[in-house]
């Protein structure tokens, strides 16, 4: 028979529960973004773990956990292709995690895993920062602390609910602590980064287009950004967020121009830095509009905003086709301020030799029947403006604006212009320049959102991912870089009152999420709770993740000026205060904590006795307390020994009386009154 292998230290039992829970917690809170064998090696190990518990199996040997680890780091490559990154790490602390868990021989052990449980709990904050997220870290902290105290119950002690109500305590306790600590402490950067996975950014808009990538959006209903305006909204048609420009096309695909086309100065104007040169090739009429936007994590570097943006938030640039650039990618919710003009000519004057030419480019071997029709309509109108026209009034007649285009090959445009007639914003963006470039007026090809849904409760503005668009800007003569959107001549009502006023019963609107509220937009009361959800999502993002924003200005409201002694002064009375809660807490409650109902008993009929002047002497026990009040009071000396006897019986032979009993007992007990009398 083989000899199992017995722990030298037994877990409590409640704390084996506590501990098997949090770590099922902590690997279920990751589960999302976890290979699927990790989360099986989590209920594998936490299986394993029990059945050493009960005796049944031994702890496995050196060798087979040596292989275990050979076999986390090759599944972890295989699964990532890569050790190095945020997500293969991730699964790389959370299989150590769970071999840690294979090894419990002492409460050392037991403490180890326990604490690398608040670790793996927490670095869900690197992929979520949602409230609801921010609610589950709550939740696990509390069960890993309920592990932490069932560490350190005995076997007599040993409870299922005690640690999880002790937990609970400690962390509501630490509450005014964090919160100050989080008003005050600056944030401090990382001291090192770590990638993320390409393939794993998630906004709507990809920094290249072809047909039918926008289509599949219509089926999102996530949050792209939020936008806040300092006045009055624009109208629903003049909302075009403008995010990339593609000036590149390979037949198919369109993609951004490299920097090396650029030959006036900078590709990049950062905020705050001197002006390029052509910054002045914008003229800007009018009063312009103040807004922030709060950005949902996109793991790019491109930001979206109106015409003609001038950006008011460090870290952002202008580029030289006039839109927004974030210095780092955006890897969390990011708040930045712009101001825009709506009133605008954009470089009206003259078109540099070298940009003509990447506004006019197109590949040999395609779209032959477009280039056609359009060098001749080309000769056959007077201006470009004209052949415009033209062209949208095609699109107005003749053409379908839907979620399910067909299937497009080697000739889009030409198939799309004159066969399937049948598409989505992409469709019409790509084949107007197209056109427009093969009858010599340049163009290109712009993608961001447009419009968005107005909060009737709060003061802002949502644009989600299935109002990503895709327009054209077309240059002439004297008036710069126009926008024409041919999607609006064959549908005005898409950008008159917005994709889901349009689509919202149609088949194929928000395909991809089934259990989204958007598609209820008609049932009055899911709605209201789908906004009030929204506002307490932006409300989050505004003022607690985006805090960073205004930290310094409330630091120096209070302070008066940003000093080391005064921040250092400021954290001691704010912790005194954030402390005295649990002072008063633990001062009045110190008997209530350390004394059971018996010892309650006895102390209040000590203080009864205080009251008529007999004091409990500092050692004395309840008999002979009971012996030297019967001398100097006689006329109590029966029933104080009766309560004597009685709390000795209870304490030292077992309990036969409730508290309420006791408590009833004590009542009829009036040493006062009898003295007196």
């Amino acid at each position: 028979m083989r000899k199992t292998m017995q722990p030298n230290w037994q877990t409590p039992r409640g704390g084996l529960l506590w501990m098997l829970v949090g770590v099922a917690v902590a690997v279920g809170l990751h589960i999302a973004h976890l290979p699927i064998w990790i989360v099986a090696a989590a209920v594998l190990a936490i299986i394993l773990q029990v059945q050493v518990y009960r005796g049944a199996w031994g702890h496995p040997p050196k060798y087979l956990k040596v292989l275990l680890m050979v076999f986390c780091i090759g599944g972890v490559l295989s699964s990532y292709g890569r050790l190095v990154g945020l997500e293969p790490m991730v699964a790389l602390l959370i299989s150590g995690f769970l071999l840690k868990l294979l090894e419990i021989h002492h409460r050392r052990d037991a403490l180890i895993l326990v604490f690398l449980a608040y670790f793996v709990v927490v670095i869900q904050f690197l992929f979520e920062q949602s409230v609801a997220a921010a609610l589950l870290v709550i939740l696990g902290l509390i069960i890993v602390t309920a592990a932490l105290v069932g560490l350190y119950q005995s076997a007599e002690q040993s409870q299922w609910g005690r640690p999880l109500r002790q937990s609970s305590v400690l962390i509501l306790q630490s509450l005014p602590l964090m919160l100050v600590l989080f008003m005050i402490m600056p944030r401090i950067g990382a001291l090192w980064s770590v990638p993320r996975q390409q393939h794993s950014a998630v906004t709507g808009v990809s920094d290249s287009m072809s047909p039918g990538d926008f289509t599949s959006l219509s089926g999102s209903s996530k949050v792209a950004f939020r936008v806040e305006f300092d006045g009055e909204v624009p109208a629903q048609s003049a909302l075009y967020w403008r995010g990339l420009v593609f000036s590149s096309f390979d037949g198919r695909r369109w993609k951004q121009q490299g920097s090396g086309g650029y030959s006036d100065g900078n590709i990049l104007q950062w905020y705050g830095a001197e002006l390029e040169p052509w910054d002045s090739l914008v003229q800007r009429r009018g009063e312009p509009l103040a807004y922030a936007i709060t950005m949902e994590t996109s793991n790019s570097p491109w930001l979206f905003a109106l015409a003609t943006p001038v950006p008011d938030s460090a870290g952002i640039a202008l580029t030289r086709d006039f839109r927004l650039y974030s210095k780092l990618p955006v890897t969390s919710e990011k708040r930045y301020r712009v101001k825009s003009w709506l009133d605008y000519q954009l470089e009206p004057q003259v078109l540099p030799a070298w940009q003509r030419q990447m506004a006019l480019a197109l590949p040999d071997g395609f779209n032959p029947e477009t280039r056609k029709v359009a060098e001749a309509w080309r000769d056959e109108t007077p201006s470009p403006a004209v052949l415009i026209d033209r062209l949208l009034d095609l699109y107005n007649r003749e053409f379908v604006y839907t979620l399910k285009p067909p299937l497009l090959g080697k000739h889009t445009v030409d198939e799309f212009l004159w066969g399937t007639k049948r598409g989505f914003c992409e469709f019409f963006a790509s084949s107007f320049v197209v056109f427009m470039r093969a009858a010599g007026v340049p163009a290109r090809v712009v993608v961001g959102y447009q419009g968005g849904e107005r909060h009737p409760g709060e003061d802002y503005l949502l644009v989600h991912q299935y109002d990503a668009h895709a327009w054209a800007e077309v240059w002439l003569d004297g008036r710069g870089w126009v926008r024409v959107d041919p999607t609006a001549a064959v549908a005005p009502q898409r950008v008159e009152s917005g994709f889901a006023d349009l689509f919202a019963q149609t088949e194929g609107f928000l395909e991809d999420s089934p259990l989204s509220l958007e598609r209820y937009q008609h049932i009055s009361w899911l709605n209201n709770i789908r906004l009030r959800l929204d506002a307490l999502d932006y409300a989050w993002a505004k003022w607690v993740l985006g805090y960073e924003n205004v930290q310094t200005g409330l630091l120096t409201r209070i302070l008066g000026s940003i000093e080391p002694l005064r921040i250092g002064l400021f954290l001691l009375v704010a912790g005194g205060i954030a402390m005295l809660p649990m002072v008063v807490m633990l001062y009045w409650g110190r008997e209530k904590i350390y004394r059971d109902d018996l010892d309650q008993f006895f102390l209040q009929f000590c203080r009864r006795m205080e009251h008529v002047g007999i004091k409990r002497h500092s050692g004395e026990g309840p008999r002979d307390y009971a012996m030297r009040i019967a001398l100097l009071k006689p006329e109590l000396g029966d029933e104080v020994g009766k309560l004597s006897s009685l709390y000795e019986l209870q304490r030292y032979q077992g309990r036969t009386l409730s508290a309420s009993a006791l408590r009833s007992k004590l009542r009829r007990f009036r040493p006062a009154f009898k003295s007196r009398n």
